[in-house]
């Protein structure tokens, strides 16, 4: 359970003249419930095989990368290498949107090698809408020393390898950069970064690895972009893939909105939730959601966003929980298209008191015709809480039952049916018991 939250990630979107759109062609968080399965089409439609029998898997625990917006999210796909028939499955998901026009594709993922070959092989690439063998935009990876190391090609051209060894069961941000153009047929290019930490506010950053540019002069350049590609083969690496983002903008790819602080406080029976953001793209707001231990993630409530902003922005929201217990919060940011990102989850204890037998005084007093009243006891135990007249008459029972020490409960007085006057509530557990005087006007 995270009880701080690091980098909490807001998803980007641009909205720019028709001549020049920016869009997120994809973003595919591997969220296919928490089961493993052995191949990744038995789980979902959205991703298709185009070659071989097996595989790739779905996992369902996912890869985790600091800062980025895909982080954390489902579960993940797992692929390997092997023969004809064992492991060889190639699978592609074709894009919400295709890529038509002279654009820059960035397709950013996260990968997790484990066991890399001595012969380089390509595991992930761009293609056509309509799969074929038009692959483009390959990565590999290859075996070097006590790690693995990177490759790129556009197309079937000898590749370009990158010496830097990269450590075997570390997760690494790539983005993969594809030029596409309309001129002609040879002049696509493709470019490839990754980063084992951090996500940069721009192309490129510090990147631990650039190959390219490359592929200039290379033929047959597909008439647009629409699919991504898992690939397994022989020499493919033992891997993993999350949080593939494709966009024709580095702010719908990689880049994150981060949150500079979040932060929860427990106030009696609710909870004050802070968070500030330092830049926002078509930001539509955040919906704060909250579960415990017997109850599913709900939504308690909704702060707008300032839409899109590049100086700081704090926020707050009191989440009147009106009972004591273990809470989780998270943040769903919404952006303006519809797409939405989970922030971390944080943990806060709502109610604890000091292990004693208390009274407060009901809320509001004067009343009319209900109030609210808070109590706690000094050890775990049956606790009751009554209401009577100013003739001794019981009125009302408002909490009969097993309370928790060190825990504040709350109890509600309704009065609609009573006469005007004095009333007074009666706490009693063993063989201890407080009273409190109130007033109802009408």
């Amino acid at each position: 359970m995270k009880k701080a939250l690091g980098s909490t990630i807001i998803l980007l979107f641009f909205l720019l003249p028709q001549s020049n759109m920016l869009s997120q062609a994809l973003n595919e968080n591997f969220d296919y419930g928490g089961s493993d399965n052995a191949d990744i089409t038995a789980v979902t439609s959205n991703w298709v095989r185009h070659s071989g029998a097996q595989g790739p898997a779905y996992v369902a625990a996912g890869l985790s990368y600091t800062g980025y917006q895909s982080s954390g999210i489902g579960g993940c796909v797992g692929f390997t290498h092997g023969s004809s028939g064992t492991n060889d499955g190639d699978v592609n998901q074709v894009m919400g949107t295709d890529i038509t026009t002279t654009s820059t594709v960035y397709a950013s993922f996260l990968v997790n090698v484990s066991i890399a070959q001595s012969s380089a092989d390509y595991f992930f690439h761009l293609g056509p809408a309509t799969i074929g063998t038009t692959f483009r935009g390959r990565v590999f990876a290859r075996s070097n020393g006590l790690g693995w190391s990177l490759g790129l090609s556009k197309s079937s051209e000898t590749r370009v390898d990158d010496a830097t060894v990269l450590n075997l069961g570390q997760t690494y941000l790539i983005v993969l950069k594809y030029e596409f153009s309309t001129s002609t047929t040879s002049d696509d290019q493709v470019t490839l970064y990754a980063y084992s930490s951090g996500v940069p506010s721009s192309e490129p950053g510090s990147p631990d690895v650039t190959i390219g540019p490359t592929g200039s002069g290379t033929t047959g350049d597909p008439s647009d972009i629409g699919t991504v590609v898992i690939r397994q083969s022989s020499n493919c690496p033992t891997a993993q893939i999350d949080g593939i983002r494709v966009a024709t903008d580095w702010n719908l790819a990689p880049l994150p909105v981060e949150m500079t602080s979040f932060s929860l406080a427990a106030n009696h029976l609710s909870t004050q939730l802070r968070w500030s953001t330092v830049t926002e793209i078509n930001n539509f707001g955040f919906e704060i959601e909250r579960k415990n231990s017997t109850t599913d993630w709900a939504k308690v409530g909704f702060v707008s966003g300032a839409g899109t902003s590049t100086s700081l922005h704090s926020y707050s929201y009191t989440d009147n929980v009106g009972q004591a217990g273990l809470f989780e919060y998270r943040l769903k940011q919404i952006d303006k298209s519809g797409s939405f990102k989970y922030s971390s989850v944080m943990q806060v204890e709502v109610g604890a008191v000091a292990k004693v037998l208390s009274l407060g005084d009901n809320y509001p007093n004067p009343f009319n015709p209900t109030t609210s009243i808070e109590f706690s006891v000094p050890t775990d135990g049956r606790a009751v809480l009554k209401v009577y007249n100013v003739l001794g008459q019981e009125v009302a029972t408002l909490f009969d039952g097993e309370a928790t020490a060190g825990r504040l409960m709350k109890a509600t007085f309704d009065a609609s049916r009573l006469s005007s006057g004095i009333y007074f509530s009666r706490l009693e557990t063993a063989g201890q018991a407080l009273v409190k005087r109130m007033m109802l006007v009408k």
